[in-house]
């Protein structure tokens, strides 16, 4: 079978989960494919060359010209162009594993739907740019022949504002790569300390500075924690997004220009050790699709405080605390409990481990592939 990856929206270090879902789906992908079943192909924009350069030449990568960052580009050549670079290549499957998809595919269509953040959180985003989401996913989504949603709460989602039917979507989850994330010795974690300069005792958090990823009631919890914690930091790792200067602004309001360490995006081969020197992983967010760094922190053997809300109780179900992110009072409270006790923070530590081998990519993959053919089978039997 011929299988298209539509990846022409992946901004290398800068669309958080999605890049990290695109680059480990392709290589399982081609891990599963020893036997040369399938024939692969990845359509990129000009700022990804290079990404995935180490899976050639299991896969076929073809360099679209545009840049990624104009939007509006990329939109009219995934639906003027691309219909036609999968026509012509004789590709049975189309996965389109950014949100959009062609309204129009010669191949069977299959869409990755991460999120309805543009739904659910619309003040991140100004009029046009929320006209633009809300049409787009919506008919790429109501055109696609499958739809892969990467949790129930991502589902429901769309079966409750789109009115897709629940048949035509899966339900297909993130993981963490236990080849990176992985408690490490303290040799590595020293030299990342080095590195970065980081400080002794810290609780690390790792998002975008967008709105919803809610920063300024983690830092009011902060300012909170420091008063019962001598000597506790707040690490802060993204990218400096929309919301980055409301952050910078709080951090300055609150007085805690000597206790909040920004350290902007990473390098993917320093974040694990920046987990393994951490305390806690704090993850108060108030909307996600997945959560990836829940998981990433647990199979580091972080403990994890996160909010309770769908779907992180969903991913982390018993191995996590819960807070209201809402409540700086509340963020503070169970941060502390963990701090301060070592039995809780054992516990969710072992609960953290088993939890995680729920999740893999590998499975990600096969499960993805299988959905892929299934829906290809059934549009090849339709026309017939």
């Amino acid at each position: 079978m011929k299988i298209g990856i539509n990846a022409l929206y992946l901004l290398p270090g800068k669309v958080g989960g999605t890049e990290i879902y695109i680059r480990q789906l392709s290589e399982w992908l081609v891990k599963n494919n020893s036997n040369n079943e399938n024939e692969y192909f990845i359509f990129i924009n000009k700022e990804s060359v290079g990404v995935f350069d180490n899976l050639v030449p299991s896969i076929k990568i073809i360099v679209c010209p545009f840049m990624a960052a104009s939007r509006p580009v990329r939109i009219l050549w995934e639906q003027l162009i691309l219909p036609f670079q999968v026509w012509r290549r004789h590709i049975d499957v189309l996965l389109s594993a950014g949100m959009t998809a062609p309204f129009f595919c010669p191949a069977t269509s299959v869409v990755v739907i991460h999120d309805l953040q543009h739904v659910n959180q619309p003040k991140n985003f100004t009029t046009i740019t929320l006209f633009f989401l809300k049409t787009i996913i919506y008919l790429s989504a109501k055109s696609a022949d499958g739809i892969i949603a990467i949790s129930q709460k991502v589902k429901n989602d769309i079966v409750r504002f789109y009115k897709v039917s629940p048949g035509k979507i899966d339900v297909i989850y993130h993981a963490a790569d236990t080849d990176l994330f992985f408690p490490r010795d303290k040799d590595d974690v020293f030299s990342a300390r080095k590195k970065y300069h980081l400080p002794e005792r810290f609780i690390l958090y790792i998002a975008s500075s967008l709105p919803h990823k809610n920063h300024e009631r983690l830092l009011m919890a902060f300012k909170i924690m420091k008063e019962r914690i001598k000597g506790i930091k707040l690490v802060l790792i993204g990218a400096r997004d929309k919301g980055y200067d409301v952050v910078s602004e709080m951090i300055n309001k609150l007085e805690l220009q000597d206790d909040v360490v920004f350290l902007g995006w990473l390098p993917f081969e320093d974040i694990p050790l920046i987990y393994c020197a951490s305390e806690l992983f704090v993850f108060p967010s108030m909307h996600e699709g997945f959560g990836i760094p829940i998981l990433e922190a647990m199979s580091c053997g972080v403990p994890v405080v996160c909010s309770g809300i769908e779907p992180l109780t969903e991913i982390a179900g018993e191995a996590a605390l819960y807070c209201d992110p809402y409540n700086p009072a509340n963020i503070a409270e169970l941060v502390l409990s963990v701090l301060e006790s070592r039995a809780l923070r054992q516990r969710l530590i072992d609960e953290g481990f088993k939890r995680t081998t729920k999740f893999r990519w590998k499975d990600t993959a096969l499960n993805t592939l299988s959905f892929m053919k299934s829906h290809c089978l059934a549009k090849k039997r339709g026309r017939s």
